[in-house]
């Protein structure tokens, strides 16, 4: 039968060590000592107790940036076209540039009081106040509907994000992954 190893006590750290001494500590030493103990309970405590996770500020949701690296095989391949046909074909560079510019400015951004879709060409703002449910569209992009009934398309937002548009949403949405 195998035992444990128990450790050798070791004196509490929060206690002093006694002095030798035959004279009794003066009023002043009592309080100061007394506070300097409740200042270590009190840290204590702070430490034992875990602070509550404080959740983000915002949430944004965009395309991801490897998506960049398709915008370059086009680039690659456009080129024999666009070098060898004439000087109007460098325009078909505009349809990379195009590409890029829609993966980089394509974003949804969600904080506690507002949703901010931005599109290649725009931008639409709203709260949450506004905002009566989520629907999913045929291409499994997330929808807005507002009050208004008008619908805004969520870009990059998907099913699987919901739990955490929920959490930022205050309460405002509720959670789909605790509903039964």
């Amino acid at each position: 039968m195998s035992e444990t190893p128990q450790e050798p006590e070791q004196p509490d750290a929060k206690q002093p060590a006694p002095e030798p001494s035959d004279t009794q500590p003066s009023d002043a030493e009592q309080a100061a000592e007394s506070t300097d103990e409740r200042t270590a309970e009190s840290a204590d405590a702070e430490q034992a107790a875990p602070a509550e996770p404080e959740g983000p500020k915002s949430l944004t949701f965009r395309i991801t940036p490897v998506a960049l690296l398709g915008v370059l095989a086009v680039i690659i391949c456009a080129t024999p076209l666009a070098t060898t046909a004439g000087t109007w074909a460098l325009l078909i560079y505009l349809i990379p540039l195009g590409l890029a510019v829609w993966i980089l400015r394509t974003r949804t951004t969600f904080d506690a009081q507002q949703v901010v879709a931005r599109t290649m060409l725009g931008r639409t703002k709203f709260g949450w106040d506004d905002v009566v449910s989520l629907r999913l569209d045929e291409k499994r992009w997330l929808k807005a509907v507002l009050r208004s009934g008008k619908e805004v398309q969520l870009p990059a937002v998907r099913v699987r994000d919901l739990p955490q548009v929920a959490a930022i949403s205050g309460g405002r949405l509720p959670d789909p992954t605790t509903q039964e």
